[in-house]
């Protein structure tokens, strides 16, 4: 199971899928954080989704959890391989994203470390928007790998990459 917090502006439109009762205990790369980053294209935007212990992110295009849920649930796994992950763990992750439980509201994103790194993020993304071009030259794995190759403060200044591989190894 993962847990998805969103922002408010993301989880306003998602009401038919916010999960009742409490927040599950949930494993290693199984917290995720989510927020929607408006492009330098009219009409055009993407939903930027962060892992909470490693700050990995991934997008998938669009502007609700609606549409870019089940985007999200398919380019984890393809990320992570293109990180060279064992397939067995791969597949464990893959797994646990067939049960989404997206927290109501109430339980948005408050981690301050995750807001931060989302924001530099959201940042990064829209330079790299703004370098493609137009929406359709965007290269969506190349935005996630240069987020995932991305030294953060919020992980003592480590790659999310390399903190994804430390967590696959143990």
């Amino acid at each position: 199971m993962v847990l998805l917090r969103g922002t408010r502006r993301l989880l306003k439109g998602a009401t038919a899928l916010l999960s009742d009762g409490p927040s599950p205990d949930v494993g290693p790369l199984e917290t995720w954080y989510a927020n929607t980053v408006a492009l330098p294209y009219p009409g055009r935007s993407l939903v930027l989704f962060t892992a909470a212990d490693t700050m990995l992110s991934v997008v998938a295009p669009g502007r609700s959890l609606r549409t870019t849920l089940p985007v999200f649930r398919r380019r984890v796994p393809l990320l992570l391989l293109r990180l060279g992950l064992p397939g067995a763990w791969i597949q464990a992750r893959a797994d646990a994203l067939a049960d989404v439980h997206v927290a109501r509201a109430g339980a948005q994103t408050t981690d301050r470390r995750v807001l931060g790194t989302m924001l530099d993020a959201t940042y990064q993304i829209r330079a790299e928007a703004e370098a493609a071009g137009a929406f359709d030259r965007l290269d969506l794995d190349r935005v996630e790998d240069r987020l995932a190759d991305v030294p953060l403060g919020a992980i003592g200044y480590g790659r999310p990459a390399g903190a994804v591989a430390r967590m696959a190894e143990s």
